[in-house]
């Protein structure tokens, strides 16, 4: 039997994170569906259940080598991050652009 190990990273949800990602910030639908991946944990901001993002970038990520292992790689490279912030259970998301 084959085990396949799930990895710690995913494509962005197809949410209100999208929509925010391409109005307020202009990205366009194929580097987000080709390039931007994310981690996600579960937490509460101001009271209210919310699903925490760290968004980058694959290439940048194969170029430096960096395995992603989940949400504490980012502690550790913090470089890599290109968004972060949260999107709502009722949808709506809260992402800004991560200075460097």
């Amino acid at each position: 039997m084959w085990f396949f190990k799930k990895s710690a990273y995913r494509p962005i949800p197809a949410n209100a994170c999208w929509v925010h990602l391409m109005q307020d910030h202009h990205m366009d639908a194929d580097t987000l569906l080709n390039y931007m991946r994310c981690v996600m944990k579960e937490g509460e901001w101001e009271g209210e259940k919310v699903t925490f993002m760290r968004i980058f970038d694959l290439r940048e990520m194969k170029k430096q080598k960096i395995e992603i292992l989940g949400w504490e790689t980012f502690d550790q490279h913090p470089e890599l991050i290109v968004f972060q912030g949260y999107y709502t259970k009722s949808d709506q998301a809260f992402l800004e652009r991560k200075l460097l």
